[in-house]
């Protein structure tokens, strides 16, 4: 979880859309795309909520595509992949991936945030830093009035950071308790997903990376093996090669903190933007009244 701007925070507790709020429509799964995989989408949805499914399964995808690529290419014919999918989701190994993709995540995530200064929505609350002094003020008012507690002026965030950093944990955590429904939050559903997608990026970009330069030798030494008689000539060889080629270019050059400190930012300012709806008598934001809320 981004403590504050955690990755895990927004999970899906409505499924009708707030009056007004534009949903992206779809018609279908994501994976018709995939040819022989082609009804994998199905399976993911009864199995996993959509967080899983955008911020964890699909960086574990992406991982695997080159060899995924490969098989698919080479060898098409050679197995029923749609049993083979069926027989990975009976064995429980998707179910293993969406938790290994989760906990390395997680674990990188205190050293991201150590680099960044801190958590995101914290650093949305200090006054050092903030570049809309005015914003900031308004921001800190309401979440006084919420929690009927006093914010650490700038003279007082200056003397025990520390201190001050702890007030601030407590508002973002109690923003995070009261905009678990996805469909009256929708953007900051959708924010967190994104962060979520990126940090998992991160924290399986190493083993992505030799994945998609391991393929594409390989590719390439079965382009040179075809040139010289070796081998029978497949079209597999060189999409393998030019496909994990373009993807390891991906994971080195464009999958990095900063790429994963833009999404955060993002979620962190989402989630400080529902102070402006969060309403400020308690009983009306109450669980009671809240039944789409989560623990």
């Amino acid at each position: 979880m981004l403590q504050h701007v955690t990755a895990e925070s927004c999970r899906p507790t409505g499924h009708s859309p707030a009056v007004g709020t534009p949903v992206p429509q779809t018609t279908g799964t994501g994976f018709e795309m995939w040819g022989p995989l082609s009804g994998l989408g199905s399976s993911i949805s009864h199995l996993f909520d959509g967080y899983s499914r955008k911020a964890r399964l699909t960086p574990a995808l992406i991982g695997a595509f080159p060899a995924i690529l490969v098989c698919v290419a080479l060898i098409p014919t050679l197995v029923n992949w749609k049993k083979l999918w069926l027989l990975a989701v009976a064995s429980g190994v998707v179910i293993l991936v969406d938790q290994l993709v989760r906990d390395r995540g997680r674990a990188i995530q205190p050293a991201l945030w150590a680099s960044w200064g801190g958590p995101p929505a914290t650093l949305a609350l200090r006054h050092d830093g903030a570049k809309n002094q005015t914003l900031l003020a308004r921001r800190h008012h309401k979440i006084s009035t919420l929690l009927d507690q006093a914010m650490p002026s700038k003279r007082q965030e200056t003397r025990n950071p520390a201190k001050a950093d702890e007030v601030y944990e407590v508002a973002v955590k109690y923003l995070i308790s009261q905009t678990r429904d996805t469909s009256q939050f929708r953007l900051i559903f959708l924010e967190n997903c994104h962060y979520g997608f990126r940090r998992n990026m991160l924290a399986i970009r190493t083993i992505s990376l030799s994945i998609s330069l391991a393929v594409c030798v390989a590719g390439t030494a079965g382009v040179a093996a075809s040139y010289y008689g070796i081998l029978v000539w497949k079209p597999g060889f060189a999409l393998a090669a030019c496909g994990s080629l373009g993807l390891a270019f991906f994971w080195w050059k464009v999958v990095n903190t900063e790429w994963v400190r833009s999404a955060a930012n993002d979620y962190a300012e989402r989630l400080l933007d529902a102070l402006d709806v969060l309403p400020l008598s308690p009983q009306e934001n109450s669980p009671n009244n809240n039944p789409a809320g989560q623990p």
